[in-house]
């Protein structure tokens, strides 16, 4: 896998033409994007915990975010406005993972079913659109950002170059947004780029980064212990950066058809309350990329709930409300129909359920129970021994505050 590759999978739906060609080189709502892995995939999740005590270098650090608007506090309120719960997929592949047992895709996920909880908070998507450009943040927010980044890497801005919707995009497209800043791209003292996207988004670009010896830093020959190791030292030099009070760090090891791995990073700050935990782990994360020597090529970091609106907590579904809708056919899912055993979800198939927002161009951030269920395997060719799990999804919103849709269901 190329770097340009690898950025690619990580920007998703951003766009090829924004990735150049590179060689070597309620609380506190502070909130994982779910990244489209064009075709079938798979994950073995690998978990570590690193809890940060606050350390005198870090004291004086600041989170990019810290002056944008906060998103939700200590007085929530009951939810009353309709929402639309349709998920729109991507046009490349079916949302799947591969592995050898369904034990290989365990998950930090702080939700499990015997957490009980009667409501979630939604939030409407300041920086959606029908277009697809996330655009929201003005562009003194936008360089505050970049700024409060550069602090915490201890690096100086040398110039900046801003990117607005009109200078890529064509087509019918309002003139609100086409006059609208897509990205802020900063070059700083030691050659790294940052890049502020008008939805919060940070990405940070190395032209350099070598890790010290001793750590195996790869997306395919990398052990679940290595990545531990790995992730314990990156998590510990970008503490400043990433300004987690309870870092949780885990890879996942995406498989091919072949059965060949390969392996990404994240960390997310893990809460005591759980429904912050929830938040934290789909909606706030960081994700940190190898390049092809082994060396640090990119970070990411994700805080969507910057730029959104608290609509209320919602009453939710019961697990097992949500698993009889999907056994009768009223779920989302980009899974072609052909490929579900007998051509009907059964209980048996299921392999394994979580709780999950999803944050890829969304309108509202909004949960929903999360199916793995084991596909026909004669329709697939793989390397022997593997499973393909199927995702589908199924809004865990009571019905009763859902605007009406249609279940993309197979039967």
């Amino acid at each position: 896998m190329t770097n340009k590759d690898i950025l690619l999978e990580v920007i998703g739906d951003a766009g090829e033409r924004f990735v150049p060609e590179l060689t070597g080189k309620k609380k506190k709502h502070s909130v994982l994007k779910w990244s489209a892995l064009g075709g079938v995939c798979a994950a073995a999740v690998i978990v570590c915990v690193i809890v940060f005590i606050k350390m005198n270098k870090n004291e004086s650090a600041i989170s990019p975010y810290v002056n944008l608007p906060q998103i939700g506090n200590s007085n929530t309120k009951l939810g009353t406005d309709k929402i639309n719960p349709t998920i729109r997929f991507g046009e490349m592949g079916f949302e799947g993972l591969m592995a050898y047992d369904i034990s290989e895709l365990d998950t930090p996920n702080p939700w499990n079913p015997d957490l009980k909880l009667s409501s979630l908070p939604v939030y409407r998507n300041l920086a959606y659109n029908d277009f697809g450009e996330m655009v929201y943040l003005s562009e003194e927010q936008m360089r505050e950002i970049a700024k409060n980044t550069a602090s915490a890497l201890k690096v100086d801005v040398i110039d900046t170059k801003i990117t607005y919707v009109k200078d890529f995009e064509q087509g019918e497209v309002p003139d609100e947004i086409l006059k609208s800043i897509y990205r802020i791209d900063v070059n700083c003292s030691d050659n790294t780029t940052i890049t502020v996207y008008g939805d919060g988004q940070i990405k940070i670009e190395f032209e350099r980064n070598t890790l010290p010896s001793g750590y195996n830093f790869s997306h395919n020959s990398t052990s679940k212990e290595e990545a531990q190791k790995v992730m314990d030292y990156l998590s510990d030099k970008y503490g400043s950066l990433l300004h987690y009070d309870n870092a949780l760090c885990f890879s996942i090891a995406d498989r091919s058809f072949s059965g060949v791995e390969n392996r990404s990073y994240y960390v997310y700050d893990r809460s005591d309350e759980p429904v912050q935990s929830i938040l934290n782990y789909n909606l706030s994360f960081s994700k940190f990329a190898p390049d092809d020597n082994g060396d640090l090529l990119c970070i990411w970091l994700n805080n969507p709930l910057c730029v959104s609106e608290y609509l209320g907590d919602y009453p939710i579904i019961s697990v097992d409300e949500a698993t009889e809708q999907l056994m009768n056919g009223k779920y989302f899912s980009s899974v072609p129909g052909d490929y579900i055993r007998n051509g009907r979800i059964s209980k048996e198939g299921i392999a394994k359920i979580e709780l999950v927002y999803r944050n890829n161009k969304v309108e509202y951030y909004q949960p929903y129970y999360k199916y793995y269920v084991e596909l026909d395997s004669a329709a697939f060719n793989m390397a022997d021994g593997l499973k393909n799990y199927g995702i589908f999804y199924v809004p865990a919103i009571d019905s009763e505050f859902l605007e009406e849709y249609k279940y993309f269901g197979e039967y």
